[in-house]
């Protein structure tokens, strides 16, 4: 049974304005969580949730005045944006320490800080300097949004980085992004097929998707649009449509409140499950947290929210199949159903919509017995039709229709949303990418929306879904998409 939302408003304050920490590592597959980030889909580890450090406990010795070595000069930069920049490539020198939280508290917006403890900032920049020295090799033109002012680094090294820095006009630092950077050498490929043999060649089933998209529809590229494919959170995209939807309605505000109840929480991925119960969060937020870091307590929340007729009329937007995925699954139904009622699961793939509906009623009433045993959800559900089946064109149009209610006064919030987690490292051609992934056992999905400067008017999209009947090795799948995703931003 999904727990209700109760709702109040407050101000604007919102993860879009709040950058969120990440550092990229590798990609666990547990469930339709797709933690998703960066160098996999699940794979950027968020500082937001500390472990048990002392504040004190940090060494007061200078960091190095030079940073990195530097390739290229931090150019045009000026002002605090140029100061802040270069502290923070001062914290990444070899042989630096530091800074101790009370330098963070002076260098860091009181926003960022609700979302990164300052006590976190000097052990993830300490994991960053720890390894062979890095080069500063590009820094990117300023970006000016609402009188923030942000900048992207390259360095290079043995482990690659994207470092993105967001300064406000006060001069604090507002947002702070940590990401792989393209790896040195990307696999190469003459054409998609070519590069779909290389997919198969990694076992399991990847279906790869490529389309153009313009005024919210997409156009098929490359790739059998009409497979249906587990996706894990990847239909976190549908949720966050039906958000658009119900704020246009005047039904819900990006700035209105929604309280996380006991009930409503669900397993990680995520943050919100972490909460405190009644605590509340933000519409914005909880659309933030969904996509950026797939919180499934986050998703369960909005889809309480906007209620299941927003959540058909969504799924009707993208397919002319809505039965496949009638009723849509909360993530809670999602691990009740795949791994604590086996008798409830056999029935499953075979029952028409209605049925469904019936069959989640015989559901355990709550998660307990899967929070006990974690490692129960491990082996795949999508055999027994337990997962979201989407086929790539679907996808695509999941995107495309995205976009298009971004260019709405209620949609504004939704591009900043998506890009906030880039997923895989950004082409340098690429002038916008926004990202969804999911995984679940057996489930890995990288599904991206590109725009290079040449575009008019639209952008393309790449979609990977791989299923697999035993555990997904990311690696591989992972340097196919990133090359994927350069050939698609003609890089």
């Amino acid at each position: 049974m999904r727990g209700s939302a109760t709702r109040s408003r407050r101000g604007p304050g919102t993860i879009g304005a709040v950058a969120i920490l990440l550092l990229a590592a590798g990609c666990s597959t547990g469930g339709p969580a797709d933690s998703e980030p960066s160098g996999t889909d699940d794979q950027a580890v968020s500082t937001a949730e500390p472990s048990e450090t002392d504040d004190q406990a940090v060494s007061t010795a200078e960091p190095s005045s030079s940073g990195p070595v530097r390739a290229v000069d931090l150019g045009t930069l000026d002002g605090a944006l140029r100061e802040q920049t270069q502290w923070v490539l001062d914290h990444l020198a070899p042989g630096a320490s530091g800074p101790a939280a009370s330098e963070v508290e002076e260098r860091f917006h009181p926003d960022f800080l609700a979302e990164v403890p300052a006590d976190q900032v000097e052990p993830v920049l300490a994991q960053f300097r720890e390894g062979p020295p890095l080069t500063l090799t590009g820094v990117g033109p300023v970006q000016e949004q609402e009188g923030a002012r942000s900048v992207e680094l390259t360095l290079s090294g043995e482990q690659p980085l994207r470092v993105t820095i967001s300064v406000g006009a006060d001069g604090l630092i507002g947002g702070l992004l940590i990401q792989p950077g393209p790896p040195p050498d990307l696999p190469e490929f003459a054409s998609w097929g070519e590069l779909d043999e290389e997919f198969t060649a990694l076992g399991g089933t990847t279906r790869l998707y490529v389309g153009d998209v313009a005024d919210g529809s997409c156009t098929t590229a490359y790739g059998a649009g009409n497979d249906p494919a587990p996706s894990g959170s990847v239909f976190k995209l549908l949720v966050l449509s039906a958000v658009v939807e119900a704020v246009e309605a005047g039904e819900l505000a990006w700035d209105e409140e929604l309280t996380i109840t006991a009930e409503v929480k669900s397993l990680p991925s995520g943050e919100l499950q972490d909460r405190p119960d009644g605590s509340a969060v933000t519409v914005e937020e909880a659309a933030g947290l969904m996509v950026a870091i797939s919180d499934n307590t986050a998703t369960d929340l909005l889809m309480e929210a906007v209620g299941p007729d927003r959540l058909s009329a969504a799924v009707a937007r993208v397919t002319d199949e809505p039965e496949r995925l009638t009723p849509l699954l909360s993530t809670s139904e999602f691990f009740r159903l795949g791994w604590d009622a086996p008798q409830v699961r056999e029935r499953w793939a075979d029952a028409a919509p209605d049925e469904r509906v019936a069959l989640l009623e015989e559901l355990p009433a709550d998660l307990a017995r899967l929070r006990a045993n974690p490692f129960a959800v491990s082996q795949p559900a999508w055999p027994d039709g337990v997962d979201w089946f989407l086929t790539g064109e679907e996808v695509c149009t999941a995107h495309a229709v995205l976009q298009q209610q971004a260019q709405r006064p209620a949609g504004t919030p939704v591009r900043g949303i998506l890009s906030a987690n880039p997923g895989l490292p950004r082409p340098d051609a690429a002038t916008y990418q926004g990202f969804k992934g999911g995984s679940a056992p057996g489930v890995l999905a990288y599904t991206f929306y590109l725009e290079s400067a040449d575009d008019e008017g639209g952008g393309r999209v790449l979609s990977v879904q791989v299923s697999h009947t035993g555990a997904i090795l990311p690696g591989g799948y992972t340097d196919l998409t990133q090359a994927a995703l350069a050939r698609l931003a003609g890089d």
